[in-house]
């Protein structure tokens, strides 16, 4: 049976209308792949040399107090970006195949990942320059073996607790809390975590019997994870959506011009459903981002952090919202684009969300008007680049879009219906803008720069109906196309 999962799977994955792109999108993955590997590998060839000047009495030691560090940023990266393993299983619910089998065909196939291998590179040179020549072969196979499950027990967490926290939005604050408490403890030096971590490699060093703590966890997560599948192969739960009782009355919004219907719609979208009401919370979160960025530079901070600074707090819901433009829509776009509502109405919409939402966030970025009176106007100018250029890439970039979004889902730590199109939005709306500043300011001096950005922004604005009206027409000309693709996925 286990053999036949294998091939439905296979089956699944080849005959996908989305194998193509998938495809794509996998081969930019396997460059990153290679690229991380390979600095591993550097690291793990250097190790020995940095131990050795910080620690030269027992490297060993030094080496297990690094790795609850490792494990710990691990887990955390296990968790934003380590899909949890799936399976077209409902076929198989009216057939005598037992749910413990597909289950355990779940888990184990999520072991064939890339961060199970990827901790490889970092120990096997160490220890081949290190461990071999100062643990007796007893000991270092223990302390092998130790490490090595330690790789599984941080997969079968990660996946754990992904599954809790996709579930309850109180268990994703609470563990967002606990490791901002950790690491907070850690860094202030209250409690070394790294160090109480690292002991239990030396223990197991004094005690190599003691390896068989690993296993143990290892099945004990095994079994958690399995039972947490097994609870919810039912038909029924599958099926059911739960809805959420509160509701809001937009209505008002009817009589804001010819695409207040629309934009009735959009804040409706952003209010009820799950993953959207997650974007706007982390946007507001993300204000606090000034707290990071400036404290270190106080009244002397670079012009151009300023200018980062106000390009991502001023911009930051329309990138979250314009990185999934206009597939928000993407499970009743065939409906929308039947109804009696136009394109036009559809862009003016999300150009009006956009623009109010870069100028509440400007006023909100103007308590760090403490910091340094500039914030006043840097901000303000990237604010108008944001309003007048950056929703045009956005909406550029959106002709591309063509998986759906499950908007029931939580948005931190979840890349359903991502594509490589969504991740490199980032570089034109964010990177490009700070590149050219950059060029400008060298070039013309950081006042020439404010002004061309400014006057680009002012630009865009008074155009916006020209611009609306061209990608109107070319939203249309893709429309089939983008409801093929928001269907087949």
């Amino acid at each position: 049976m286990k053999r036949n999962f294998f091939y439905f799977a296979w089956r699944e994955f080849t005959r996908s209308a989305t194998m193509n792109r998938n495809m794509a999108t996998k081969g930019i993955l396997i460059f990153f792949a290679i690229y991380f590997s390979l600095v591993a590998l550097f690291m793990g060839f250097n190790l020995s040399e940095t131990l050795a000047k910080s620690n030269p009495d027992n490297q060993i030691s030094a080496f297990n107090a690094l790795v609850f560090i490792y494990v710990g940023f691990e887990l955390v990266l296990r968790i934003m970006i380590q899909n949890l393993p799936t399976f077209g299983f409902q076929p198989f619910l009216i057939i005598p195949v037992k749910r413990k089998r597909i289950a355990r065909y779940m888990l184990n196939k999520s072991l064939l990942h890339f961060f199970n291998v990827l901790p490889l590179f970092l120990l096997v040179p160490f220890v081949l320059r290190t461990a071999v020549f100062q643990l007796e072969t007893p000991v270092l196979i223990a302390w092998l073996a130790s490490l090595f499950f330690m790789i599984f027990v941080n997969h079968f967490l990660a996946i754990y607790i992904k599954w809790r926290t996709n579930e309850s939005n109180i268990l994703f604050y609470a563990f967002l809390a606990l490791v901002a408490g950790i690491t907070a403890l850690n860094y202030f030096k209250i409690f070394d975590f790294a160090a109480a971590f690292g002991q239990l490699f030396d223990f197991v060093i004094a005690n190599p019997a003691a390896v068989v703590i690993f296993p143990v966890l290892i099945a004990a997560l095994y079994f958690l994870n399995q039972q947490y599948i097994n609870s919810r192969f039912y038909l029924d739960e599958i099926s059911q959506k739960k809805k959420e009782g509160t509701t809001h009355d937009f209505s008002w919004l009817n009589n804001v011009g010819e695409y207040g219907k629309m934009l009735s719609l959009e804040v409706k979208m952003l209010t009820r459903n799950k993953r959207p009401r997650n974007t706007v919370t982390m946007s507001v979160l993300f204000i606090f981002y000034g707290l990071l960025l400036y404290k270190d530079h106080g009244s002397g901070t670079p012009e151009v952090i300023f200018v980062f600074g106000g390009m991502f707090m001023t911009g930051i819901f329309s990138m979250m919202y314009g990185q999934f433009f206009p597939a928000w829509h993407s499970r009743y776009y065939p409906l929308l684009m039947a109804q009696n509502v136009k394109m036009k109405q559809v862009l003016q919409s999300a150009f009006f969300l956009m623009a109010v939402t870069n100028l509440i966030f400007y006023l909100l970025s103007l308590g760090y008007m403490y910091i340094d009176p500039k914030v006043l106007y840097i901000h303000f100018v990237v604010m108008l680049y944001n309003v007048g250029v950056n929703t045009w890439v956005i909406f550029a970039m959106g002709l591309n879009s063509k998986k759906a979004i499950d908007l029931d889902q939580r948005a931190m730590f979840n890349y359903q219906g991502m594509s490589a199109s969504n991740w490199l939005m980032m570089f034109p709306i964010l990177f490009g803008p700070m590149a050219a500043f950059g060029l400008m300011s060298l070039a013309f001096g950081n006042i020439a720069a404010y002004v061309i950005f400014g006057v680009l922004g002012a630009i865009g604005i008074i155009l916006h109906p020209r611009l609306i009206d061209y990608f109107t027409k070319q939203y249309l000309k893709r429309k089939h196309k983008m409801i093929a693709g928001y269907k087949a996925t």
